[in-house]
């Protein structure tokens, strides 16, 4: 895993982590049905709290990334072809 959070960044943990792991997910990095890490292992690996990792992951469920499994954990739901932009595609227009 590869994920980095800046604390010096006005940007929330929680934010910044949703936007990596959504661009791995658009990007491939973790494809149709397979598992992210537990929230455990990515709050260890990113120093945030499981509080903050389930915080990203929920929202990545609220857009339809992702999907919460009972005793499972996220599994990937998002298929290329549904045509998601990157979070680094979306161009601001305000």
């Amino acid at each position: 895993m590869k994920y980095f959070i800046d604390q010096t960044k006005k940007e929330t943990a929680y934010l910044q982590l949703y936007k990596q792991v959504k661009d791995d997910i658009i990007n491939g990095v973790y494809g149709y049905g397979s598992k992210l890490p537990s929230k455990r292992l990515t709050a260890s690996e990113t120093g945030v709290s499981t509080v903050t990792v389930e915080h990203a992951y929920v929202l990545l469920c609220d857009e339809g990334y992702i999907e919460s499994r009972e005793r499972s954990g996220y599994i990937v739901i998002f298929r290329q072809e549904d045509g998601f932009m990157s979070s680094s595609e979306v161009v601001d227009t305000d």
